[in-house]
């Protein structure tokens, strides 16, 4: 059956939009701007103004960006429009330097190096632990992303080339994977299985590239605007979630917690067949 014209325009449409926003990223400035960063070109687009003082990151799950502030907020923002509401406080009046996280949930770094799970109805922090690194106080250029499955996280003085860390998610301990080979590193965003760097402070901003867990970084387009302090993968408008209708985010464990449970359930079903004399 062949397509009418209206159908086959429409079908190029779709692919043509859908290409668009493969090349870009949704980000979060440090003051309050948020929009979208094309990384082939560099260029910034706005999408709204968020009512915060200071970002400290965002985070995709579940078609829900969340964005934690340096008051202690958590976001929910709808990638689309911009929107904006606030779900809740941490209670802990720590100074968080990185916020990153997906759908196995939100995390942050404070000033003493510590790993904290947020929650995502109502903002409310629980430490995990501490990295393993020496506190930062505020005094490093730093940046934290998600990759799927761990934390990747830069930090390095002001003039100085950033280091790059992987965070165990269950144990919050920092695994040293290199020197970046970049000089101020104010952000950064994982998508299509690389690292993308933002870079600020310098005569000409940048964006680097490297695979995941790779420190051999490529310098890519010029930065349209800075300081970008965390990006993640614009989300394709079908599966955005606006502010009214967050996705879950599961709190540290909870996955591990579901697998037992099933496992539980599984063995009773088993013995209660045998006991019965049905067969598997």
């Amino acid at each position: 059956m062949s397509l009418s014209a209206s159908a086959r325009y429409f079908a190029a449409f779709v692919l043509l939009s859908a290409a668009a926003r493969a090349s870009q990223l949704d980000v979060i400035f440090y003051d309050n701007r948020f929009g979208t960063i094309d990384t082939s070109t560099g260029a910034y687009s706005q999408i709204s103004t968020l009512p915060i003082g200071k970002a400290a990151g965002i985070a995709s799950s579940n078609g829900s960006f969340y964005v934690e502030d340096l008051a202690n907020n958590l976001l929910l923002v709808d990638p689309v429009t911009g929107a904006s509401r606030v779900l809740g406080n941490t209670g802990l009046g720590l100074r968080f330097v990185g916020f990153a996280g997906g759908d196995s949930g939100l995390y942050g770094i404070d000033y003493a190096s510590d790993l904290y799970s947020f929650n995502g109805v109502n903002g409310a922090a629980t430490l995990v632990g501490n990295t393993g690194l020496a506190p930062n106080n505020g005094q490093f250029d730093t940046s934290l992303s998600f990759d799927g499955t761990s934390l990747l996280y830069t930090a390095g003085r002001p003039g100085s080339k950033d280091e790059l860390y992987r965070i165990n998610l269950a144990t919050a301990i920092a695994t040293d994977l290199g020197n970046t080979g970049v000089t101020g590193i104010a952000g950064s965003a994982f998508s299509d299985g690389k690292l993308d760097l933002f870079q600020y402070g310098q005569l000409a901003n940048y964006m680097y590239t490297a695979a995941d867990g790779s420190t051999t970084f490529s310098r890519g387009a010029v930065l349209g605007a800075t300081i970008v302090d965390g990006g993640v993968p614009a989300p394709s408008i079908s599966t955005a979630t606006s502010v009214s209708t967050p996705a879950p985010v599961p709190e540290s464990g909870t996955v591990i917690m579901a697998a037992s449970g099933l496992l539980a359930l599984a063995l009773l079903v088993r013995r209660k067949r045998e006991s019965s004399g049905v067969s598997l």
